[in-house]
């Protein structure tokens, strides 16, 4: 259950849902393109070298907001194939310390990475 969601106009937690076993878990997100109308890219893919840097923050805010919440935490990102070969090479990582991923495909859809076996 989904207790918050925030749009890309508003600071915080991205998300922040339980799962069916009652545990906290905070999520970072990252887009596909800008959601600012003033920028360049609005309404543009961003480019591999925006996808790095947008990887980079979502990895450092999902282990940060798992060290203040001692919860569980996940990085969300468009399922798309510059996201995908950035996440692949790190995914032994990612289970390690207990990331989960969450895939955004076009149709709204979501498949969870479960790298930590919490689901």
């Amino acid at each position: 259950m989904i207790l918050q969601q925030l749009d890309e106009n508003q600071k915080g937690d991205d998300i922040v849902a339980i799962n069916d076993k009652e545990q906290k878990f905070y999520i970072e997100a990252k887009g596909e393109t800008s959601s600012k109308e003033s920028s360049n890219r609005f309404g543009k893919e961003f480019n591999s070298s925006q996808k790095q840097v947008h990887v980079s923050q979502a990895l450092y805010r999902a282990i940060k907001m798992k060290e203040e919440n001692s919860s569980l935490s996940g990085i969300a990102f468009p399922e798309t194939k510059g996201h995908l070969s950035l996440i692949e090479p790190i995914k032994q990582t990612l289970q390690e310390i207990g990331i989960e991923v969450f895939w955004v495909k076009n149709d709204g859809t979501i498949r969870v990475e479960n790298y930590s076996k919490i689901f």
